[in-house]
């Protein structure tokens, strides 16, 4: 089966086809393109007409499998995607498959060829619902927050007047450090607070701010919170 391809892809290698992420490409804390990005993403994924598909021979040959597969559907809108599945010990192929599909009334045009005989085994359709936990910009916010969150980076900050009240401290600090990148956390430690940012270069930039006036005359101390003493 080595060596066998179906549109560029290697059979072997096409239980996950890797494609450039667009967060590897979103890394200098551009949050606005960075979401709208994502959203798109999530929006194309959303009109993609997911189908599994069973009761193929397992045993059979797998180009053969997907051409047939993709000459059986292909009236019913456009065929997006196969996803196949192949056991990397046995090489017997993994039931089920997922059809994917685009266009208007693709899915239940595919869905009426339930039952039809390929290989001479009949197959078996069923649809995959979508999610449908809230918006596309909403889980696109959502996913970018919790990305920048995971990888920010924090400093460390003295220097401030302690005696401040937590929120109105961490509007300060928000405000001062917010040319050096996205903001993603604030945490108040009583005279130390760490301010995690996200973005490339954004440490570099907040510890330059070393030495500065966050206001009532209070210079504060600067640093990269891993490379304290």
């Amino acid at each position: 089966m080595e060596g066998s391809r179906i549109e560029g892809l290697t059979l072997k290698d096409s239980r996950t086809v890797p494609v450039e992420s667009e967060q590897q490409r979103t890394l200098d804390g551009d949050t606005d393109k960075f979401v709208e990005n994502m959203k798109s993403l999530m929006d194309y994924h959303e009109s993609q007409i997911r189908i599994s598909v069973e009761g193929f021979n397992t045993s059979g040959d797998p180009v053969e499998l997907y051409t047939s597969l993709q000459r059986l559907f292909e009236t019913c809108g456009e065929v997006d995607n196969i996803e196949i599945k192949i056991d990397p010990v046995t090489d017997q192929l993994i039931s089920p498959w997922v059809l994917v599909l685009r266009g208007e009334g693709a899915k239940e045009r595919a869905l009426l060829l339930d039952g039809s005989e390929v290989g001479g085994r009949k197959l078996a359709l069923s649809p995959i619902e979508q999610p449908t936990d809230g918006t596309t910009s909403a889980r696109a916010a959502k996913y970018v927050a919790d990305f920048q969150r995971s990888r920010s980076e924090a400093i460390s900050v003295t220097g401030y007047d302690p005696s401040l009240p937590q929120e109105d401290l961490k509007s300060a600090l928000s405000k001062h450090f917010a040319s050096c990148g996205e903001i993603t956390d604030i945490l108040i430690l009583g005279s130390r607070a760490l301010v995690h940012l996200y973005g490339l270069g954004s440490v570099h930039r907040a510890v330059q701010l070393h030495g500065t006036d966050l206001g009532g005359g209070f210079n504060l101390t600067v640093q990269e919170a891993a490379r304290e003493a």
